[in-house]
């Protein structure tokens, strides 16, 4: 069995923790990853408007790992859901959305999915994949227009939610879907469904090698009152 976990670099008074505990139970809740996760999650300070900033993910020896980092200036504001919210944003990354075989799932010109995919999954015919705001944001969320405030669209909102096509586009990059999204759901009402929730399979756990580490590009920058992208080199 594999599964999403974590792996603290540097915190704030534990905020980081805690919060990285809520995010890897919302996945774990429901997907089965087609290979171990771990998001690995640290601070650094830096004055201006920049409160988080994540990394381009990799692999090493059959484990997937992203990086996120939080400004330490900011830690204190934020409330329990952004921070959370964001770390399931780049979870959801880390497990394919924006790279490899989600590439090939619809029309890079349209942000449309191709037929193959709407007949494995009928979801995909009402969605579409956002094709604006330059590299790091177009071809790897939802489209904003259509999707504000879905928590995989390009931009940081107030009161997130997330649509059950979300969940389920993960089976068709290799996952394995445990739990079923039935509807549109507040993302404040999900976290509370899975707070709580206890890590299973710590053997597996334990055999995963969390504090592994590749240095790549700089691919997603949070900024106050919005998100927006840095461009891939």
């Amino acid at each position: 069995m594999s599964l999403v976990t974590y792996h603290i670099t540097s915190d704030h008074k534990d905020i980081l923790r805690g919060s990285a505990k809520l995010a890897c139970s919302f996945w774990n809740y429901f997907l089965e990853p087609k290979q171990p996760i771990v998001i690995r999650l640290g601070t650094f300070s830096r004055f201006g408007n920049t409160i988080a900033r994540a990394y381009r993910p990799y692999s090493q020896d059959g484990v997937r790992y992203g990086v996120v980092e939080f400004n330490k200036r900011y830690l204190n504001s934020f409330d329990e859901e952004e921070i959370v919210g964001t770390l399931i944003h780049e979870i959801a990354h880390t497990l394919g959305m924006g790279w490899d075989k989600w590439m090939q799932l619809f029309s890079a010109t349209t942000g449309k999915f191709h037929k193959k995919y709407v007949r494995q999954l009928p979801e995909l015919k009402n969605m579409l994949v956002e094709t604006d705001y330059g590299p790091g944001t177009t071809l790897s969320h939802w489209d904003e227009s259509r999707f504000d405030q879905e928590i995989m669209s390009g931009f940081k909102d107030d009161d997130e939610y997330v649509l059950p096509v979300t969940v389920n586009v993960f089976e068709l990059l290799g996952h394995t879907i445990v739990t079923k999204l039935n509807k549109k759901t507040p993302l404040r009402e999900l976290l509370d469904r899975v707070r709580g929730m206890q890590f299973s399979s710590t053997g597996k756990l334990a055999s995963i090698d969390r504090t592994a580490y590749i240095e790549t590009e700089l691919w997603e920058e949070i900024y106050e009152n919005k998100r927006t992208k840095a461009p891939m080199s």
